[in-house]
């Protein structure tokens, strides 16, 4: 990873601190301190590396940057302000300085004097932080104190923070777009043809070591002979994949030790490429009956109504709105397997809170935000009348789910949203017939693959 280029760093500071100036938004602050921490091997990704990245494009660990009016003052080691001189030479914006300010780890006095002069003086009454975070370093100490000693109040801007940073430039949009197109090749040729092998090889393996070579793919593509930029790669998180009956389409779900079992499968996983975020999902059905089939049609409906609404002004709460609306109109038995949430905001920050997909979130779509658009339905029931002509490991099954979830990046005006992970969803792309009658009379519906 390397530092932006200088064009890049002023035109997102310039921005920043624009947006800073009306305050409104920002709850009337006068300035926003974020500390980063040294780095550690159980640290989260947080706002506060997202902060760092957006503007930096490296994490610039055991750092501190504060915005003030007219200026950004950076407090770091002589090694990163250096590093940093590059962007204060080689750039500039009207009315707006970059500030370096060397700290030394072992001079405990100087860099309280250092931010001490720098709040009093520079950071005003009212002070923006990320109150969400339990820093733990040197700089995030001293400024706890300096904002004490200088009787300012410390106002917590995490949400606003997250709203500032997801609309994304230009350079951001191409990055996720890599990311996303990462993401995809690792399910087409990692986890599908794992699937397809474990079918035609009638190959026992669980879900764990399918996730497992997942990850590896993820973290290092070459590993599936994708040919993808130049970059650091790593997984948002461990790949989920569930089968058997026992289901979770929600983020938190994760991937268990039982064997993948020919009946419905669902997929999610993520790819971070220079730390912007894609994710995806999709379910696959291994000799599905027709009960099976007519749901997910009804899921592709949902999909195309949710994707109709997810314009620029149009509130981020509609597409859950409008999911639960066309359930009760279209099929209201299923509304009760549908979940609250619909995806979230992604970023630097894999999901980003104040844009949850929910019913009560008001906040708008905006162009060049980027969701995870996630449709499913959760526990579905599989009836022994539904299965009278099933065949294979589905006939186990009482319950099941299903899940679709994308990358999306939002347009301008009345222009639909860019699916940008673009695996299939087609019914026959996602359905495989292996345990078929032995009668030479049936043949497969037309498009199935079959093993």
């Amino acid at each position: 990873m390397s530092l932006l280029v200088p064009q890049t760093f002023w035109d997102r500071l310039s921005l920043l601190h624009d947006s800073l100036a009306t305050g409104e938004c920002w709850n009337d602050v006068d300035s926003i301190a974020v500390p980063i921490d040294p780095p550690s091997e159980d640290a989260a990704f947080t706002k506060s590396s997202a902060f760092f990245i957006h503007l930096f494009g490296l994490e610039l660990h055991d750092s501190l940057a504060m915005l003030c009016k007219g200026a950004l003052h950076v407090l770091a080691t002589d090694e990163k302000c250096a590093m940093l001189k590059a962007l204060q030479e080689e750039g500039q914006s009207a009315g707006l300085k970059f500030q370096l300010h060397r700290v030394c780890k072992d001079n405990h006095e100087s860099t309280h004097a250092i931010l001490a002069k720098l709040v009093k003086s520079q950071a005003g009454r009212k002070i923006g932080c990320l109150e969400k975070i339990q820093f733990q370093s040197t700089l995030a100490l001293a400024l706890n104190k300096a904002i004490q000693s200088a009787g300012a109040e410390c106002i917590d801007v995490t949400s606003v923070l997250g709203m500032a940073l997801s609309v994304k430039d230009g350079h951001a949009l191409a990055t996720f777009r890599k990311a996303a197109v990462v993401t995809h090749k690792i399910l087409k040729h990692s986890f599908v043809r794992l699937l397809e092998d474990a079918f035609d090889q009638a190959k026992s393996i669980t879900h764990e070591e399918i996730a497992t070579h997942v990850d590896e793919c993820c973290e290092h593509p070459s590993k599936v002979n994708i040919k993808s930029p130049q970059g650091h790669y790593e997984s948002c998180y461990f790949p989920i994949v569930q089968s058997g009956g026992k289901y979770d389409i929600r983020p938190s779900a994760s991937t268990n030790g039982e064997t993948l079992s020919d009946d419905v499968i669902i997929i999610s996983l993520g790819v971070r490429y220079n730390f912007h975020c894609a994710n995806m999902a999709r379910t696959f059905f291994v000799d599905p009956v027709e009960s099976v089939r007519l749901n997910y049609s009804i899921l592709l409906e949902l999909r195309r109504e949710c994707l109709a609404v997810m314009l620029a002004g149009r509130c981020v709460g509609s597409v859950a709105e409008t999911a639960n609306r066309f359930i009760r109109q279209r099929c209201p038995h299923l509304l009760k397997f549908l979940p609250k949430n619909f995806g979230f905001g992604l970023g630097l920050d894999f999901r980003e809170s104040s844009l949850i997909m929910n019913a009560k979130n008001q906040r708008k779509f905006a162009q060049n935000m980027v969701f995870n658009l996630a449709i499913g339905f959760h526990d579905l029931e599989l009836t022994d009348m539904q299965k009278a002509d099933a065949q294979g490991s589905i006939r186990k099954l009482s319950k099941y789910s299903m899940l679709i979830a994308d990358t999306v990046l939002i347009q301008s005006g009345d222009e639909p949203p860019d699916i940008v992970t673009k695996h299939s969803v087609e019914w026959k792309d996602v359905s495989y017939f292996i345990n078929e009658k032995n009668d030479k009379d049936i043949m497969p519906p037309q498009g199935i693959f079959i093993l």
